[in-house]
């Protein structure tokens, strides 16, 4: 399934976009508007980064209480993120 990806308009802002069952939910500015956002929407005791940053980097689903979200932001920004990871762990492996 091709989801459409926001774009960044500025170094600050990294744009998420958050699906629910494969349909559009919401466009944020930032991850942690989404995760605010996600949080509110879904109840869930915690702010779910993890599952945010997981799904823009690595393409993974977040499954909770039986929705799949996925998530995508601009691919310069899943590029530099991407990058940044391979250089703080370059040593390990």
């Amino acid at each position: 399934m091709c989801l459409r990806t926001p774009k960044a308009e500025n170094r600050r802002e990294k744009p998420v976009l958050i699906f629910k069952d494969g349909e559009e939910l919401k466009e944020c500015a930032t991850i942690q508007e989404a995760a605010k956002f996600l949080k509110g929407y879904t109840f869930c005791r915690a702010m779910p980064y993890r599952p945010i940053m997981n799904g823009i980097i690595f393409d993974e689903t977040w499954i909770y209480e039986g929705s799949t979200y996925r998530f995508t932001t601009d691919p310069e920004v899943k590029k530099q993120k991407l990058d940044a990871i391979r250089e703080q762990h370059r040593n390990h492996f």
